[in-house]
Formats: structure tokens, C-alpha cells, sequence
């Protein structure tokens, strides 16, 4: 009994040792694979093309990363990429990565402040399919709620346009962070 109880233990361990890979084309002709590696050390890798593997990114916690997105998030022609750690809840973490052509790679696009933001990070994304934008929405008790609506800029950042907390009936608007909430930085003139 007890050797089965051991095997069943080693099995468990090894499915969370796998790596687990994700291909998906960034744009047409360009293909791209995205690895991550098992518990509890998560990695996250990308390989564009015929090019080297590159760590993007760490992974804490002890949530397995389980939703995938490949979506244009900046509206530039190239497919970014999304991961999520659901920890098997509504509640999705999610970890957005820009693909940046001129230097063939993917850079993660950084919250503004997820210290202060209603939400702690980006929860849901709703990714905006006309414009660089999006929304998230999180809950935090029966009636308690977030939203944060973000512009992608082309510098590879987010700017947060509105936040807000409803509970019950009530909504309060928060202030964004940064001296001009939604502006996205001039881009320097070539």
C-alpha cells in the first residue's frame, strides 16, 4: 500500500514538473513559442522563430499558470501574448508580454501602480478589439467590486484612464495613477 501511495505522490510531482508550451503565430510567417516550466519555480520562456530561448519573466506562488491568450493588445500587426493563474476561482492574475518587432523579443507591459489599484494588478483582461485598450474587472466579497480601464501606449507601457469601486449600490471614482492619468508620454520626434 504504502509503495502506491508513493508512486501516486511521484506521478503527482512529475505532472507539475512538465513544461508546458504554447505556440502561436505572431504574425504571419513568424512564429512563436511560449514555455512554462512546472511548479513551484515557474519560468516562462519565449522562442520567436529560429531564434535563442529567452526567460521573460518568474512566476511566484504556488498557482499553476492556467489560461493562455494570444491577442494584439497594442494594435501594431503583431499577436502579444497573456498568461493567467486562476488558482481554479473567477478571479484570473493575469501577465500581459508586448512583442516589440525592432528588437524581436516580447517585454512584459508593467502595471502602473498595482499597489494602489482597485484590483491589485491586472484580474480579467477584456482586451479592446479596435483600439490599444483594455478593461479589468475584479470582485472582492459578495458585493464588493474593481474596474480599471488601461490605453496601451506605444512606448510599451500601460496608462490607467479610470478606476473605480462599486460596493452595493455605491460607486467611487479613484483617482489614476500619474500627473495625466490616461496620456500616453510624446514619442520622441526621428
Amino acid at each position: 500500500m504504502k509503495g502506491i501511495l508513493f508512486g501516486a505522490v511521484l506521478a503527482a510531482l512529475g505532472q507539475n514538473a512538465c513544461a508546458r508550451e504554447y505556440p502561436y503565430a505572431v504574425a504571419p510567417g513568424l512564429p512563436a513559442v511560449v514555455t512554462v516550466s512546472g511548479l513551484p519555480d515557474q519560468r516562462l520562456r519565449v522562442r520567436v522563430g529560429d531564434g535563442p530561448e529567452h526567460e521573460v519573466a518568474r512566476l511566484g506562488g504556488d498557482e499553476e499558470v492556467d489560461q493562455f491568450q494570444s491577442v494584439d493588445v497594442d494594435r501594431d500587426g503583431y499577436r502579444d501574448f497573456a498568461i493567467g493563474q486562476s488558482g481554479g476561482g473567477g478571479q484570473v492574475l493575469t501577465r500581459i508580454f508586448l512583442y516589440r518587432p525592432q528588437d524581436r523579443a516580447f517585454r512584459e507591459l508593467p502595471h502602473p501602480d498595482s499597489a494602489s489599484s482597485p484590483c491589485r494588478g491586472y484580474v480579467n483582461p477584456v482586451f479592446d478589439e479596435t483600439r490599444p485598450a483594455f478593461a479589468v474587472a475584479c470582485r472582492y466579497g459578495a458585493a464588493e467590486y474593481g474596474f480599471e480601464e488601461y490605453a496601451v501606449c506605444p512606448d510599451g507601457t500601460a496608462q490607467a484612464t479610470s478606476w473605480s469601486r462599486q460596493s452595493g449600490e455605491s460607486v467611487q471614482r479613484l483617482r489614476p495613477p500619474g500627473p495625466k492619468a490616461g496620456a500616453c508620454r510624446a514619442q520622441p520626434k526621428r
